[in-house]
């Protein structure tokens, strides 16, 4: 019974992630959700039935469009596989708003990573999801921060963190307190300098490491 109940959730967190992922890139493009169809992001051909099934199109086309023969880009079999894992951590009410947290984060990572930005109402639906009760000095405390932070941020010429990231890290930091956020911030860090070593003429996007990080220590034992 538990085998298939993580297989059924699976199933349902492939297809989660690969509608976040499908909605960044929408993000990115400004097109809608809903129009026009799915596509090939290159030759804008509509994609057939079996190539939307997340995972198993992707190996069944070897990472390709089946028309122009494009790469599908990785974080799309990334995206799938990883809400598929994701989602079979879930064990009961208590871990809903987390896994929901997570994918929250998730989002704002593919759309980080796409346009180095991500929609300002992920903040806020960011403190609803919160593991803990949000109090009203809490919610003040955010705005607070969060105007600080915009006024900072229009007076300097050359932040070296985006606005959208401190605010970000703010809303966690507020929600869980400072053990928590120094823990998975270093970890985050640690993720953001590996990456830059990697390219370190390119400027990256953090909240995909903001999110890595949360990642890992969900899913370590005892999280």
């Amino acid at each position: 019974m538990i085998d298939m109940l993580s297989g059924i959730l699976f199933i349902y967190g492939c297809c989660l992630g690969s509608f976040l992922c499908a909605a960044a890139s929408r993000y990115a493009t400004q097109e809608s959700l809903l129009f026009p169809a799915s596509h090939c992001e290159w030759c804008q051909t509509p994609l057939a039935y079996w190539q939307l099934i997340p995972g198993l199109s992707y190996w069944c086309l070897r990472g390709r469009c089946a028309y122009c023969q494009a790469p599908i880009p990785v974080d799309t079999l990334i995206a799938e596989l990883g809400g598929g894992l994701l989602l079979t951590t879930w064990h009961g009410p208590a871990s809903t708003q987390p896994l929901a947290w997570l994918f929250l984060w998730s989002y704002a990572a593919f759309c980080d990573a796409r346009t180095q930005s991500f929609p300002a109402w992920v903040g806020l639906v960011n403190l609803v999801l919160a593991p803990h009760p949000i109090t009203l000095a809490t919610t003040l405390g955010l705005l607070l921060t969060t105007t600080a932070i915009r006024w900072g941020w229009s007076r300097w010429s050359r932040p070296w963190i985006g606005d959208g990231d401190l605010e970000f890290i703010s809303s966690f930091g507020i929600a869980l307190g400072p053990l928590a956020t120094s823990r998975w911030l270093s970890l985050a860090c640690l993720l953001a300098l590996l990456a830059h070593w990697q390219t370190p003429h390119q400027r990256l996007p953090f909240i995909p490491a903001l999110t890595v990080s949360a990642w890992i220590w969900w899913l370590l034992p005892g999280h």
